[in-house]
């Protein structure tokens, strides 16, 4: 009977355990991101290009070096965000993390594509546009288009320009 209780003490503790990991890394990554890019100059709710990928620049292995990328971070505790970003001529896409690391908005950017903006936020702000994405607290927006030349990489930045963050007031 002893070793029973045990096995059982046991297995509610390896449960519990997993249970707090699962639910405490993702927080604890997308926190992280964010007081890195914070520490680098990267302001709330407007979008910046990262520099063009090559075995020099990255610094982890995930970045691929045909694309290229601009980021925002944004937080929508105090309303919603507009997140705008204008069709290139070659692959493109816009995605949208929450705090959790969850992939919750992916919006095509490609040629054809009817993309024009989409409104992240919560509903418990009254008289706020009803938003697209249903997302409470801070979020990254990230733009990817396809750049595999430097001279595709510099279109891709020229669209930076077009993206848009903004807090809507």
């Amino acid at each position: 009977m002893r070793w029973l209780i045990s096995l059982l003490v046991f297995a509610v503790m390896a449960m519990a355990s997993h249970f707090f990991v699962l639910g405490s890394i993702p927080g604890f990554i997308m926190n992280k991101a964010h007081a890195t890019f914070e520490a680098q100059g990267l302001p709330q709710n407007m979008f910046l290009s990262s520099p063009r990928q090559t075995p020099t620049t990255q610094r982890i292995v995930r970045p691929s070096p045909d694309l290229a990328y601009a980021l925002c971070l944004f937080d929508t505790s105090n309303g919603p965000v507009r997140i705008t970003a204008p069709i290139g001529e070659a692959y493109g896409s816009v995605s949208i993390f929450n705090d959790q690391t969850d992939n919750v908005f992916v919006g095509d950017l490609s040629p054809g594509s009817d993309f024009d903006s989409v409104t992240v936020g919560h509903s418990r702000h009254k008289g706020d546009p009803k938003p697209d994405v249903l997302l409470n607290g801070a979020g990254i927006a990230l733009i990817r288009r396809l750049a595999p030349t430097q001279a595709d990489y510099d279109e891709a930045a020229t669209l930076v320009a077009g993206a848009a963050c903004e807090k809507i007031e």
